[in-house]
Parts: C-alpha cells; structure tokens; sequence
C-alpha cells in the first residue's frame, strides 16, 4: 500500500542518513587521541557537540549528499519565517526587485534550469535590472560561493547589516538559504532524472531514489508554472509579493517535515559525531 510504501522510503532515508553521517570526518580523523586539559579540551568538547567551527563544515556541492542534505534542511526550515517575512513582514519586507537581484545572483553559480526558468522570469516581470555593487547583490555573490557557511559569509553579512540595516539583511539571507535549496534541489532532481532517460538505473543510489520521490512531484509543478509565466507581462510588486507567497506555501509544506526529520536524526547521532547544523 502506499502507507507501507511511505514508511519503507522513510525508514530506508533514516537508515542511510545515519550511516552517512556516522562517518568520521576528515577534520575528526587528524584529532589526536588525547587532548590538553583545562580550558583546551573543555572548548573542544564544546565544539564537538556544536559540530566544529564553520570552516570545518564540508561546502554545499551542485548536488545534494545525505549529510549536506540533512545538515542543510534543518538550516531551511528555521530560514522558512524569514523567507516569508521578506516578502511580507512590516520592516523586513523587501522589493521585488530587490529580491529578484538575490535570487538570480544566487543562481549564477550552480546554476538550476528549475531557478532559470523561475526567477529569470519573475525578474523580467519585475522589471530588475541587477546592481553588481548593491549590498543585497554583494552579499548573495559572497553568499553564492560560500554556500552560506564560513568566515567570508559573516563578514559579508556584518557588512549587509549596517547598510541595510539587521532586519532587512536578515531577509536577504534567508532568501539566499531558500534559493541554495532550491538550486540544489533542482540539479539533484535532473541528476536523478538524467539516470532514468539514459536507463542506467542501477547507478541510483537509495538516498537519490528518496530525494526524488520527496521533490520530482513539486519540481514538476515547478517547471510547468515556469512554461505559463514565459509570456506573462510586467506586474506591479504587489502582486509579485503574492506570486512569492504561493511560490511559499508548497516550499514549506516539503521543507519543514523534511527539516523536522533531519534535526531528529542530527540529534540522534549527536553524542557520537557532534552536532553539525
């Protein structure tokens, strides 16, 4: 039945999960056996069970793993209020040209064909004409790169905040994490999708085939709203705020089980491997 069928697919996510997160890091490998006391192995112990600095943290690739999948939707669904807010909450609401510049500098690196096709359109709708200089812009280049983690990004968000202000660069940023999931989750799906058209399906790996059945049916929907805003003419902001609204609402309903399912599992495996988010 399809219950079974649901709750087979999860219990074999789970079990891959683990297994893939269990493993030792390159960082934790080079660790010595026995450490200083005092105030050294006490702050080490405190960043085992925080995951380690940032830096130590593996980038986001084009394509999702099972760990950077895990670790990067608990990111997505705390990011999930603020995606909303920057479209519609009083002090934090952006432009829609402004958030058209974020979203497809995000996508100029690793690009997705799903983010082309969207945001390439709602930029054109809105009129954007794309400011390489402008804070927001600046920040979703260093962003792009960096997938969101590491000195390079904070330093740059620090710069965001007293240009914009922290609210509105708070915006910024979480329409950043909402385009890097989206990108990723994107090209995974055409990955996955590239093995079925070539029928070599034996290359799928069981987190793949988990992936896309939680996405392909979303990225679907995706790509044909893409096909019916091809032709459609400039819009006034407000009603670019309701179309990223919509675009929201089916987000949030994957991400957020999907975000609650993997700090579940990060949480589990904590004591063991640390706490990576």
């Amino acid at each position: 039945s399809a219950s079974m069928l649901s709750a087979a697919a999860l219990l074999s996510f789970i079990a891959l999960t683990a297994a893939s997160t269990l493993a030792p890091s390159p960082s934790q490998s080079r660790k010595p056996a026995l450490l200083p006391r005092g105030v050294a192995d006490e702050e080490s112990s405190l960043l085992r069970f925080r995951g380690g600095d940032d830096e130590e943290q593996p980038k986001t690739g084009r394509v999702w793993t099972a760990s950077t999948f895990t670790r990067d939707h608990c990111r997505f669904a705390w990011e999930l209020a603020g995606y909303l807010g920057a479209y519609l909450a009083p002090g934090r609401a952006l432009d829609a040209k402004t958030i058209e510049s974020v979203m497809c500098t995000m996508n100029s690196i690793n690009a997705c064909p799903y983010c082309t096709g969207l945001h390439g359109e709602l930029a054109r709708m809105a009129s954007t004409e794309i400011d390489p200089v402008a804070p927001a812009v600046v920040y979703a280049t260093v962003f792009a790169k960096e997938t969101g983690r590491g000195a390079r990004c904070r330093a740059a968000f620090e710069a965001l905040a007293k240009s914009v202000g922290s609210s509105k660069a708070a915006s910024v940023r979480s329409l950043c994490w909402a385009l890097l999931w989206g990108k990723t989750t994107g090209n995974s799906i055409n990955t996955v999708r590239g093995k079925f058209v070539s029928l070599k399906l034996h290359t799928l790996t069981p987190f793949e085939s988990i992936m896309f059945l939680s996405y392909g049916p979303l990225f679907l929907v995706i790509g044909i709203f893409n096909a019916m805003i091809k032709r459609a003419p400039a819009i006034p902001g407000w009603f670019s705020t309701l179309i990223g609204v919509f675009l929201w609402l089916p987000q949030a309903a994957h991400i957020f089980p999907i975000g609650l399912i993997s700090l579940i599992l990060r949480l589990i495996i904590a004591p063991f491997v640390g706490l990576s988010l």
